[in-house]
């Protein structure tokens, strides 16, 4: 046979076996994207760039995506009026960060991100509609145009190099796909063939099986390395050792490639998209547009598939725009099935149940219950209608264990055999049932929306209304009913949470819970006692709870992890433990090992509508099931990895005096009087951007961290002071962890000439020249009117100074002026005692402390009045003066009392010196108004300062005080008109100091001289 005839066979028997298998469904999970809105949903083609940026093409020409909006990518406004790009077919990414855009009637330009601004380049280059582009590992740009071939491009000399294709011996000029290999090659799609660039010159490479040769539209290179190509026909082909393998016919166009994260190859074609097997050829999934699948593809007209730097996948076309696919392995959808008129049609599911044979219940609100296989690997295919007779919506359902099934459907309790047979039913009051629990004595408990109902077994006649301890009506809503590890059973509900007194007797009562550590919201939506022991509860406002332990009181402790973690409201109203002891719900999951708590949901492909409280199932394998309202979400916890990165960040906007600025590289520099800066960031996480939270500061202005949502990402400073700033921006789309480095944009606003140093410097001196001038004549003028002043003011400060340190009516000194001397006094006292010189401290080394109180003053202003008291007080002060030199303190201690503290007198003279006072006062009697007069005495107690000159620092200030005090009572009481005091102390500790007169007499460790004694007089 013919090599020719045997290629052509091999090839149709190939394709005839691809084509078999190309038309596999998506099957029962659903593929879910997310739609960017772009003008008229038409877009030709996608790229990103190295900054993240995802640039789309569209009807409206060229415009770059954060995330938040698209922005215009346009000619500079000195091109003229017309400064779009217009269609625009190819773009590549350059190594430098630039764009390289291949436009139908403008040639080559590219946006260069240092100057923000797009530029045309090869303006010597053919003029015609370009189809594709691609840069090299050398920097040289390859371009394919309709009609005018193949040119390569050097930005660096500016210099085109035309490219000779042939087909055959042929000249080709219509270049459609272009690829730069990693390896250094260039390949070339065209209108007839594939062409690879050897060296210096290109070849044809044969496409078996056609000898007509094929339009090839597109080129991928794969993770090792293959070159992956599509034509007009359908034919998917690899290139293998320099030969072309065709590995599937789709019987449409192939126009565009891409490698997914997974390994398969995306293929985008005319009507649909393709995921192929990259090992066998084998088309796994199609996926076509469904009107029902409102997250599905959004078209069938696939005209680009990208896989962005994040590993997500992005496809475009005309009619769908630009979708991403939304994916996460441990998520998936069971959506509504395919065919209209299946019976999971209608996939809003507010209830579940997983049988024993790995089949899943999923009542529907048709009335219909559907059965779905729950075993791993089968996706949840629809096995068909559970057999019931009634059509009215199962609320809530459960597995005896006998197989028999209970449920509760539009005010019955239904429970009916394995095969559907109806056994018996019961009325149920209440409202819906909310909560369906078995239990072990045979029991049935329902929990309503209104109250909590027991059925004693199949036989019993009726259902029972459970009341609290004591017979109190439990009022509102159950929601979770679950038997403890111990049998009890446990409810939470709106009353809060309650537990049975003793396993299966019946009686409720409320968990009592400790102050400060109880539950954070008193309903409680789910319960769950992990393999550990550990209960775990949600609330509705306060989130996850975890059972700490039970105080001495035996109140429960609880420890709220939601708001510990910085999440507010609901955990899910479902808990479940996977195998590692995670707990899950349908949008978080809560790890204790690590202490951290992680939400998912529509950003990881998780869309199912609204999800219902009381709809969920564990499923065969380890797997979770949660109802909604479009559908059923699967979760295989054993896929989930927290995310430990954050997105990267970019400057996508500034603004400047309130008009667009250019964004550049590197340092933001303004220029003199541009004072108000507006910013404009973006955290390239697609898959849901208005999940993300920003944190931003200006250091140079405040280095405190502002917090905001995706709607304030675009702070305004100003004005602002000439000088340098930073404006640091991080963001995150965990609800607590701030992780990776932030991006930081330095900004410097240059001055004004006159806001320069030199300007300063300048007004500066010419400022001091002035002020030098003018002072010197203001000068003259003040400093006589100052001499008046000064001489006025000392005179005036002197007399407020004494004012303000002495008494007012006697002229002696206050307490305060003691307290400015005494730190001094004690100060040199005690230096002269603890540094003596050869002979002792020396004479007059000593300080006497002196208490005097007038005897029975109290009389005198009874008897008199207190002009009489005030007028003796008056007179004793001038007494003291005469007995006491100005050296020594004479301070009105509060009353009649008098301190005085005598300095540099010797102790031994203290006995003395209070005799001459007692005498001083006693001797002439006081002149107290017109023609009379009074005899007063008086009574001291006085101490010598150090008490003890061998240990100086035994009797401080204070100490000594109390004992002069003390003293003073002592001279009271052997008669008043008398002195008692201390001149020294051997050993006596302050606290063994004597307090009576007695005390004073008998105490042998202290020197006490005291005047001779008197009768005692009365008070």
């Amino acid at each position: 046979m013919h090599p020719l005839v045997r290629s052509v066979a091999a090839l149709l028997a190939a394709l005839a076996l691809s084509a078999a298998r190309a038309d596999a469904g998506a099957g029962p999970l659903e593929v879910q994207f997310r739609s960017v809105p772009v003008p008229q949903d038409s877009v030709p083609a996608i790229a990103q760039d190295r900054a993240g940026l995802l640039w789309i093409a569209t009807t409206k020409g060229l415009a770059r995506y954060d995330g938040y909006r698209l922005r215009p990518i346009e000619l500079p406004p000195e091109t003229g009026a017309r400064r779009g790009l217009g269609w625009v077919r190819a773009m590549a990414p350059a190594a430098d960060g630039r764009m390289w855009i291949g436009t139908e009637f403008l040639g080559l330009v590219a946006y260069d991100p240092a100057l923000d601004r797009v530029q045309r380049h090869a303006p010597g280059a053919p003029q015609a509609p370009i189809r594709a582009v691609a840069e090299d590992g050398a920097g040289a740009v390859w371009v394919g145009t309709v009609g005018r071939g193949l040119y390569r491009y050097e930005p660096r000399s500016g210099r085109v190099e035309s490219q000779v294709l042939t087909w055959r011996g042929e000249a080709e000029s219509r270049v459609l796909a272009l690829l730069a290999a990693r390896d250094g090659g260039v390949w070339a799609g065209h209108w007839r063939g594939l062409a690879r660039r050897v060296g210096e010159r290109w070849e044809d490479v044969p496409l078996p099986g056609l000898p007509a040769g094929a339009t090839v539209l597109a080129l991928a290179e794969d993770g090792s390395g293959r070159l992956w190509l599509g034509t007009q026909g359908g034919q998917l082909g690899v290139v293998e050792q320099g030969r072309v393998r065709w590995v599937q016919s789709l019987g449409l166009p192939v126009q565009a490639l891409a490698e997914g994260r997974d390994g398969q190859l995306w293929v985008g074609s005319k009507n649909g998209l393709f995921w192929v097997d990259m090992a066998s050829g084998a088309v796994r999934t199609r996926l076509r547009q469904d009107p029902r699948r409102t997250m599905g593809l959004a078209g069938n007209d696939i005209s680009g598939v990208l896989r962005d730097a994040s590993g997500a996948m992005w496809v475009s076309g005309y009619g769908l725009g630009v979708q991403r696919h939304l994916h996460h392995p441990a998520l998936a959808v069971r959506g509504p099935d395919a065919d209209g008129r299946g019976p999971l049609a209608e996939a809003d599911v507010r209830a579940l149940l997983t049988l024993r044979n790995g089949e899943v219940l999923a009542p529907t609100q048709t009335g219909r219950v559907v059965r779905l296989d729950g075993r791993p690997g089968r996706d949840l295919v629809t096995l068909g209608t559970w057999p019931r007779e009634r059509h009215t919506v199962v609320e809530h359902l459960a597995e005896a264990p006998d197989a028999s099934l209970w449920m509760a459907a539009a005010g019955r309790l239904e429970h009916r055999a394995a095969d559907g047979r109806l056994l018996r039913d019961w009325l149920l009051d209440g409202g819906r049932a909310q909560q369906l629990l078995l239990r072990a004595d045979g029991s049935v408990w329902l929990g309503m929306q209104e109250g909590l109902y027991r059925l004693a077994g199949p036989q019993a006649a009726a259902l029972e209304r459970v009341h609290l301890q004591g017979d109190v009506p439990l009022h509102g809503g159950i929601y979770v009913l679950r038997e403890a590890p111990d049998g009890r059973l446990w409810v939470g509900g709106q009353a809060g949470l309650l537990r049975e007194q003793g396993a299966g007797g019946g009686v409720l009562a409320p968990v009592p819970q400790a102050p400060g550590e109880a539950l954070g919201s008193p309903a409680v939506m789910a319960l769950l006692w992990t393999r550990d022991g550990r209960l775990y509860a949600d609330t509705t406002v306060a989130g996850l709870h975890r059972l700490k332990g039970w105080d001495d009181q035996g109140r429960a402790r609880f420890e709220s992890i939601s708001e510990r973690l910085g999440v507010d409201g609901l955990f899910g109203g479902h808990l479940h433990e996977d195998a590692r002891g995670r707990l899950w719900s349908q949008q978080h999951v809560y790890d204790p090992q690590t202490d951290r708590l992680d939400a998912f949901g529509g950003a990881e492909g998780g869309h199912f509508g609204s999800f219902w409280l009381f709809a969920s199932a564990e499923l065969p394998g380890g797997g979770l099931l949660f109802g909604g309202s479009r559908g059923l979400l699967r979760v295989q916890p054993e896929a989930w990895q927290p995310v430990h990165k954050s997105p990267p960040l970019i400057v996508s906007g500034l603004r400047v005096n309130g008009q667009p600025w250019p964004q550049g590289q590197g340092m933001l520099t303004l220029p003199p009087g541009r004072r108000m800066l507006s910013v404009e960031f973006a955290a390239l996480d697609y898959a849901d951007p208005s999940r993300l939270r920003y944190e931003y500061r200006l250091q140079g202005l405040d280095d405190e961290w502002t917090r905001v949502d995706a709607a304030g990402r675009h702070p305004s400073f100003g004005p602002l002071k000439p000088g340098r700033y930073t404006l640091q921006v991080r963001a995150t789309a965990h609800h607590a962890l701030w992780d990776g480095e932030p991006l930081q944009l330095p900004i410097e606003l240059q001055p004004a000439w006159w806001e320069t140093g030199a300007a300063h410097a300048g007004a500066l001196l010419a400022l001091l020249a002035g002020i030098w001038a003018w002072t010197g004549w203001r000068t003259r003028q003040l400093r006589q009117h100052e001499a008046e002043l000064q001489a006025l003011v000392s005179e005036r400060t002197a007399e407020l100074r004494e004012l303000s340190l002495t008494d007012t009516l006697t002229g002696l000194r206050n307490r305060r002026y003691l307290e400015l001397r005494l730190d001094d006094d004690l100060a040199l006292c005690l230096r002269r005692f603890e540094t003596p010189d050869g002979d002792g401290p020396g004479a007059g080394a000593d300080l006497l402390l002196m208490l005097l109180d007038l005897d029975h003053f109290k009389r005198i202003n009874d008897e008199h009045g207190h002009a009489a008291g005030d007028a003796v007080l008056v007179q004793l002060a001038q007494r003291l003066r005469q007995v006491f030199r100005e050296t020594d303190s004479l301070v009105r201690w509060g009353g009649e009392e008098i301190l005085v503290l005598a300095r540099e007198t010797e102790r031994r003279d203290a006995a003395e010196l209070a005799a001459r006072v007692c005498a001083a006062v006693r001797e002439r009697p006081f002149d107290i108004g017109p023609g009379e007069t009074v005899h007063v005495s008086v009574s001291i107690g006085f101490c010598a300062f150090p008490l003890d000159p061998r240990q100086p620092r035994l009797w401080d200030w204070r100490a000594c005080l109390g004992l002069a005090d003390s003293a003073l009572y002592a001279a009271k009481a052997q008669g008043r008109d008398g002195y008692v005091g201390a001149i020294d102390s051997q050993g006596l500790a302050p606290r063994e100091a004597p307090t009576s007169l007695a005390g004073w007499r008998r105490e042998t460790r202290l020197q006490v001289v005291m005047s001779a004694q008197r009768d005692a007089q009365p008070a």
